[in-house]
């Protein structure tokens, strides 16, 4: 309570400091103005806007400051909904991020796991959602894992694809040729910029044979590039894209406010490492349905990355 005290009295000395500066600049501007008739209204407004930009950068400025942030662990979950079926995980990945260190830790569950759903028994891990959406996922991963998720995030794949347009693209490197229809290239081997549509392809081409191994390695990539950019992206379009997409194609149990109370600490993520993980699983049919089985000893990895001490992952998200 002391450090948060100490914190609304640094803010408010700094926002006094601020409206001071502010007041004895327009105040000489006005006296360097007398006599001067030759100044149109277009220029004073380009003055007004050019100091409304570095007011809102010494804000960021200010913001980044403060960083009281603790590692977080999250879920996100890319799904494919359409009007005439219930909607499935296509994309299952859990990630820990930890700010101190700057490093974001990221492991996916391949779709057709064979895992305990909750109230139906085994049964493949993305028909968790499809009977009892994020939260029944969300309780899915908690008990395989045995962890305790401080959120999780669900979008559908014209929000992923809108999201990555909004950013810019992504940069990829495409392990060879990618065809739509066999014939159709749609995205050719090497380093390549994609747009929102082309990287919602490459994430969910399945017409090899990598299966989900080959899918899943390109989900991580697209969303370690995703994250890169969102890393060097200004404070004003992180919160632009908070608020268009909150409960707008995103679904999560983040409070709103914890999530601009987050991103308002994040101006030093600019250099983000990565440490990205799948289940090592093998294939069965059983019951005429194609699995995907683990060994414990594999699960044991992916349990063990997130493994961190209880007073660390204490935050209210929610």
């Amino acid at each position: 309570m002391k450090k948060r005290k100490s914190i609304i009295f640094l803010w408010s000395v700094l926002i006094l400091v601020m409206v001071v500066s502010l007041f004895i600049f327009l105040n000489m501007n006005d006296r360097s103005s007398i006599g001067n008739n030759q100044n149109s209204n277009s220029e004073n407004e380009t003055d007004l806007g050019s100091i409304e930009d570095v007011l809102n950068q010494n804000n960021e400025d200010l913001l980044e400051l403060v960083d009281t942030r603790k590692t977080v662990i999250f879920a996100i979950y890319g799904t494919d909904e359409r009007s005439d079926e219930t909607g499935r995980s296509d994309i299952i990945m859990v990630l820990m991020y930890d700010p101190i260190q700057e490093k974001m830790v990221m492991a996916s569950l391949p779709r057709d796991l064979r895992v305990n759903v909750p109230g139906y028994g085994l049964d493949k891990i993305n028909h968790a959602y499809a009977y009892g959406g994020r939260e029944l996922i969300d309780q899915t991963i908690e008990e395989l894992l045995g962890i305790k998720l401080d959120f999780s995030v669900k979008l559908d794949f014209d929000t992923f694809a809108s999201i990555i347009e909004a950013t810019g693209g992504v940069n990829i490197i495409a392990q060879k040729d990618f065809y739509k229809n066999e014939n159709q290239l749609v995205i050719g081997q090497g380093e390549q910029l994609l747009n929102g549509k082309d990287a919602l392809f490459y994430v969910r081409f399945r017409s090899d044979g990598d299966g989900d191994y080959g899918r899943i390695a390109r989900q991580q990539e697209v969303v370690k590039a995703l994250m890169r950019n969102l890393s060097t992206m200004s404070l004003k379009k992180k919160l632009q894209l908070v608020e268009t997409y909150y409960n707008n194609g995103i679904e999560t149990d983040a409070n709103i406010a914890k999530l601009k109370e987050y991103l308002n600490m994040s101006g030093g993520d600019a250099n983000l490492t990565f440490e990205n993980y799948r289940l090592k699983t093998y294939s069965e049919i059983i019951d005429g349905l194609w699995y995907e089985l683990y060994n414990q000893e594999d699960l044991d990895v992916i349990i063990n990355l997130f493994n961190v001490n209880e007073d660390i992952n204490q935050e209210n998200w929610n």
